[in-house]
């Protein structure tokens, strides 16, 4: 009986020392597959951290130059606010007398079509429109308009 008992002894410590081992396995797995995941959450943090300060180096060269357009824009009102009311009517001519009295229908049929815009009374779509059709890429318009290529493409893209 006792040899008995140690044989399933023996085999019971063999069987403990198996699951041990199995048990050592699926731990080295586990801790394997942690520093895994590390790895890929720093890879993460690491393109997310790049692409933030990208967006944040966009954002201040924008800001940047949006005070300079402000200045602009508040200049403009001004300088038509400082003009005398000589400078702002226009003299009588005899087309605008006879369109007054009713006069020849020549002069009714202009005043009537709406005179062209100057390009740069236009709104920054219509500008680029114009300038697309007349071949120029997407950087000479931002070039020429004095505005950023990507607000240029945004603007296109929104638009259409």
């Amino acid at each position: 009986m006792t040899t008995l008992f140690l044989v399933i002894n023996f085999a019971v410590s063999l069987l403990a020392i198996f699951l041990v081992i199995i048990l050592y396995i699926k731990f080295s797995n586990i801790q394997q597959l942690e520093q895994d995941y590390h790895k890929l959450l720093k890879e993460a943090e690491e393109t997310i951290g790049s692409y933030v300060y990208e967006l944040k180096e966009e954002n201040e060269a924008f800001l940047a130059k949006l005070p300079e357009r402000n200045k602009v824009v508040k200049e403009q009102p001004r300088n038509t606010t400082e003009r005398s009311i000589d400078e702002k009517e226009p003299e009588i001519t005899q087309d605008d007398i006879n369109a007054l009295l009713g006069g020849s229908e020549q002069s009714d049929s202009i005043d009537n079509n709406e005179k062209p815009k100057a390009f740069e009374e236009l709104s920054t779509y219509e500008q680029v429109a114009i300038l697309l059709e007349e071949g120029y890429s997407m950087e000479e318009i931002a070039k020429k308009l004095d505005k950023g290529k990507t607000e240029i493409e945004l603007l296109w893209k929104i638009r259409q």
